[in-house]
């Protein structure tokens, strides 16, 4: 998709700190222009329309009949998302929607479904992909440099702020959930991505800062893998340093990554040792923060969901079966810690365009 040789057009949908770092990464983005800002705050929506120079718009559904909108980023409250996805893609519009993809998973699968049946691309906002050391120890996983992964272990989250606190992240009907709704997106997604497909999960809540019923402030979390592997998620809004940590061991040697700061450290089954800490690509992020106004990998991320990925490669960012999966995790990581038992994920089997099929395969894995 490309409107008239300028790029695909975007319209973001919530203008507050990461829908205005959205608009900036379409704006820093090859093959995308930014149209227009919506924002239920016309006031949060005219500073960002202003900074870029584009429109604002009042009304969603409106805007979402302009020819000159190809598509959305969605960069609202987690609850409204549903809503907001269902609408664009009616209206005939490719959806880019922050993670979580939706708070329910019977929602995030009419949305992947109906994606599908209009032949859109719909995708999650799970920028973290891109982070280097993220991008270079899924590399080394996928060309087996540490054997079969056996396990993963990944803490997520933040010291949490008065201000986030009292912000709408903690407000249940608007949020859906608390830390692990809100960071734990990120590190089931990358479990997937290292581990393989998920088939059971257990885990439990807590909320030691008080916050309202249904909003955790902590979460634990295990998985157990298609292939015998496990995983290990920690989700926090009271960390005291670092953001994202991985641990993966596999069973010729082990990777541990960092993202606060970036870092790389690790044995393959070379017996050879790592260790990458990313000085340059630091002194670099800083530099494009400072000259665009957003994270590369937001722009990365912007960059992938507009391009067609080369032969039989698959799609870098994460697509809307991919969100549809982490909802359905992090629903039974609720369930579990409601009920005290290990929770089953479905086997999720998602039909292939026609045009993707290779030999008599008509399915795979979502």
């Amino acid at each position: 998709m490309e409107a008239n040789g300028l790029g695909v057009g975007f319209l973001v949908v919530g203008a507050g700190f990461l829908g205005a770092q959205r608009a900036a990464a379409i704006m820093a983005a090859r093959g995308c222009r930014l149209v227009a800002v919506h924002d239920a705050n016309a006031e949060v929506a005219k500073v960002v329309g202003r900074q870029h120079g584009v429109r604002v718009v009042a009304d969603y559904a409106s805007a979402l009949s302009w020819d000159e909108v190809d598509a959305v980023v969605i960069a609202t409250p987690h609850a409204d998302h549903f809503e907001q996805a269902r609408m664009a893609l009616e209206a005939g519009k490719w959806v880019l929607c922050e993670k979580p993809l939706t708070v329910r998973p019977e929602d995030a699968l009419q949305l992947a479904l109906h994606a599908d049946e209009l032949q859109l691309r719909l995708a999650t906002g799970l920028n973290h992909r891109f982070y280097p050391p993220i991008r270079d120890a899924l590399t080394l996983v996928g060309d087996w440099a540490i054997g079969r992964v056996e396990s993963v272990t990944a803490e997520i989250g933040h010291m949490a702020s008065a201000d986030f606190l009292r912000s709408w992240h903690t407000d249940v009907s608007r949020s859906g959930g608390g830390t692990l709704m809100d960071n734990g997106p990120h590190a089931c997604d990358l479990i997937r991505r290292f581990l393989g497909e998920v088939v059971a999960a257990r885990g439990s809540t807590g909320n030691p800062l008080g916050l309202p019923e249904g909003c955790e402030s902590e979460a634990t979390a295990s998985f157990r893998g298609h292939d015998r592997g496990t995983a290990e998620v920690r989700s926090s809004w009271a960390l005291p340093k670092g953001y994202l940590t991985i641990d993966i061991r596999g069973t010729e040697g082990r990777l541990h990554v960092e993202t606060a700061p970036w870092k790389l450290t690790g044995v393959l089954e070379t017996g050879r040792r790592i260790t990458k800490r990313y000085l340059a690509e630091r002194v670099s992020e800083r530099r494009f923060r400072g000259l665009f106004g957003c994270e590369r990998s937001l722009v990365r991320e912007m960059e992938a969901f507009v391009t067609e990925p080369a032969g039989a490669q698959p799609r870098l960012e994460a697509t809307g079966w991919d969100g549809c999966r982490v909802t359905e995790m992090i629903d039974a990581v609720y369930r579990s810690s409601a009920l005290g038992h290990e929770i089953p994920l479905e086997e999720r089997l998602v039909p292939i365009p026609a045009d993707e099929r290779v030999g008599v395969s008509q399915e795979r894995w979502g």
